[in-house]
């Protein structure tokens, strides 16, 4: 792994907040180098900068683009429009009823029902044109009776993860049908940007010292989360986003998710109704697993690679989606952490690379070959719990059990959930 850091010498304009996450760094060193009024060309290693790390940098534009957005599981259009269109990295729902696709006709004169039914429909439009409820930054909301806004409210709020999308409610006068209530809304679209040469067009009279050593191989290093039942979020968003109290808000995008889609996240996938697992997934004292790790390597649009140290299984979440980058997590059987590569030993956080690109092979390269050597040392001095064998204390009636299947039966008879280990 080859890195490198640029260091300003009179203005500040390195954004490392936008670059640690993805782009390789070379530090320390010597040399000097004034630039006036000249381009500076430098390919990025990601397909993904959502900001430029240069408060200079001029990137290419292209022509707007208008793509209309079909799909036979929402009601079709009611005249001359689009379900959706898509532009420029938005895309524009038109006003959704509750209509049934398969027979244009409303589920029901109740506005809960058509409610609910507006938003499944949404949800199929958001889809079809790659985007989801977690995307939406606007709707606006159309009621035939503003006293119905309480219930719509309460139903809208399943739907949309925090942050919420900016909104605007009005009564109406009369809506197409007769209908209790329409929504539209604005979404964005999930970003995927080829890597392109980038040029700064560096202001006449800055110099600028770059600081360049030898190349050097870094180290895949473990970044502990804090230990409570929220550690799978926080891992994800510090491998995502530099942060390691992002599980109030992923928590909201899972519920979203599946509140979204009530087909496919149902009583039989989830365990437990679709409602009652949104408010069980919301819970801070609830834990994550594989179906959370798969919707936020949707979210994000990366593979989220999961190695486990006791058996030193790699489980790897998005794989079928053939993401053009990776982030890695370890789990010890009860408590997930973060990987991260590091240019050495003891390095501040601040310099962890923890976004890989995925080569041809489906491989990261070198740190594929790191993460999986820390895994077997992690495994080799047992840092691990054996959940299928561990011993568990009752930390309310001091009841000892072996194991998580033990554990989980005294739970569903007593309804406690605080065991502390012992050996």
């Amino acid at each position: 792994m080859s890195w490198c850091f640029l260091k300003p010498f009179n203005v500040s304009l390195i954004n490392v907040g936008a670059v640690r996450n993805r782009i390789p760094f070379a530090i320390g060193g010597i040399g000097c180098a004034s630039v006036v009024a000249t381009g500076f060309w430098r390919q990025c290693c990601s397909n993904r900068l959502t900001t430029p790390p240069f408060a200079s940098l001029n990137t290419c534009t292209f022509p707007p683009q208008k793509e209309a957005v079909k799909t036979d599981k929402a009601p079709a259009a009611l005249g001359p429009y689009s379900q959706a269109i898509k532009s420029n990295n938005l895309v524009f729902v038109s006003g959704v009823l509750g209509l049934i696709p398969e027979t244009g006709k409303f589920v029901s004169q109740d506005v809960d029902d058509q409610t609910e039914q507006v938003l499944k429909n949404m949800g199929e439009i958001l889809k079809a044109s790659g985007s989801d409820y977690s995307l939406v930054v606007k709707t606006t909301i159309m009621l035939a009776d503003l006293k119905d806004f309480k219930k719509v409210n309460d139903i809208y709020a399943k739907y949309f993860p925090a942050p919420f999308p900016a909104r605007s409610t009005y009564q109406v006068a009369a809506l197409p049908l007769d209908a209790k209530i329409e929504i539209e809304c604005i979404a964005e679209l999930p970003q995927e940007v080829e890597p392109q040469p980038y040029k700064a067009d560096i202001l006449p009279g800055i110099a600028f010292r770059f600081l360049i050593i030898d190349i050097m191989e870094g180290i895949v290093v473990r970044r502990v989360i804090p230990s409570d039942n929220s550690c799978l979020f926080n891992a994800v968003g510090y491998v995502m986003d530099h942060d390691k109290n992002k599980a109030y808000g992923l928590r909201q995008v899972i519920a979203g998710t599946v509140a979204s889609d009530p087909e496919k996240y149902n009583e039989a996938f989830l365990g437990k109704p679709n409602g009652e697992y949104c408010n069980w997934i919301r819970d801070s004292e609830k834990w994550g697993g594989a179906i959370e790790l798969s919707i936020l390597a949707d979210y994000y649009g990366r593979e989220i690679a999961a190695y486990d140290i006791q058996t030193m299984r790699c489980d790897l979440y998005g794989q079928d989606r053939k993401y053009s980058e990776r982030a890695m997590l370890i789990y010890d059987g009860l408590h997930y952490d973060a990987l991260a590569m590091s240019p050495f030993e003891g390095a501040p956080e601040e310099f962890d690379q923890t976004i890989f690109t995925v080569l041809k092979d489906r491989t990261i390269g070198p740190a594929e070959g790191h993460a999986l050597n820390l895994v077997k040392e992690q495994q080799r001095k047992r840092s691990y719990t054996d959940t299928a064998n561990f011993t568990l204390r009752c930390g309310v009636c001091q009841i000892g059990v072996i194991g998580q299947k033990e554990a989980v039966e005294h739970a569903q008879t007593t309804g406690h959930v605080n065991f502390q280990e012992y050996r």
